[in-house]
């Protein structure tokens, strides 16, 4: 079972504030070990070989800030032709100097047996200045037992929106029992530049529900310690289409965004 690297587009991010930004809303619900759908894109470019299809992707994303109202925050769209994908990305930011921006990702991948590597390249038009940057990732992959996943980010530490995107590395580990429709993930992000630091660390777990139904749950703490906030998540597998939809909660249980998306497979003409 894939774990939901569905995250194709699930937001549960905090609320990006004046002068920084977002991350993708898939890579809040998914985990560097997972390959499948988006994660290429979003989430991890080293499990972009394992894609076979062709493969149209995208979903949007509603914040509401608090004492605030529903608002439209990100919405993606993809398009993955086997181990290649194009994706672009819209943001709504609640404040600052630019109220919105754009970013386009070029995404490719190899992979042999279980191994995945690959990098991406991600172009920025949010304001001046605005960089792009540089992505590479591994997966090491298993349908049952222990996969893994390792992300260098923002290579290059580039400057955007007024503020600067320091490199980070990536990992996570998940593990799926082959005799039960359930995984587990456990995931670490660290901090290259400046005061060298975690980020944040994430715990979450998949379980399938009569065979077409995967109902996600994750939390996520802060580099120090301090619990930021839980997601929650479902989707809905069909051969040729997965829709997905889900809520992120802060620590206090207030709603705070929402999302729904899709993923369709394309059969492939010969």
């Amino acid at each position: 079972m894939t774990v939901l690297a569905i995250g194709l587009a699930l937001a549960t991010a905090p609320l990006p504030a004046a002068g920084q930004t977002r991350e993708p809303e898939a890579y809040e619900y998914a985990f560097v070990s997972q390959p499948g759908l988006g994660s290429g894109l979003w989430t991890n470019p080293g499990s972009a070989g394992f894609n076979q299809m062709t493969r149209l992707i995208g979903h949007i994303t509603v914040d509401r800030p608090e004492g605030g109202e529903w608002s439209t925050g990100q919405y993606l769209l993809g398009l993955q032709i086997g181990p290649i994908g194009f994706g672009y990305r819209h943001d709504e930011f609640e404040s600052g100097t630019y109220a919105q921006g754009d970013a386009y990702t070029l995404s490719g991948g190899l992979s042999q047996g279980r191994n995945g590597l690959g990098v991406s390249r991600t172009w920025r038009q949010v304001g001046e200045p605005s960089q792009g940057s540089w992505e590479i990732g591994y997966v090491s992959y298993a349908a049952a037992g222990v996969s893994g996943g390792i992300v260098w980010r923002d290579i290059g530490s580039p400057e955007v929106r007024d503020t600067v995107r320091d490199e980070r590395l990536v990992g996570a580990i998940s593990y799926r029992p082959r005799e039960l429709p359930l995984s587990l993930s456990l995931q670490a992000d660290y901090r290259l530049g400046g005061p060298n630091e975690f980020n944040a660390f994430r715990v979450g777990g998949t379980v399938r529900i009569g065979g077409v139904v995967d109902a996600l749950a994750l939390a996520q703490w802060s580099g120090e310690g301090d619990f930021d906030g839980f997601r929650i998540a479902a989707a809905i597998r069909q051969p040729r289409l997965t829709a997905v939809g889900g809520a992120g909660l802060s620590k206090g249980g207030d709603a705070r965004t929402a999302s729904a998306g899709v993923s369709i497979d394309v059969p492939r003409t010969r």
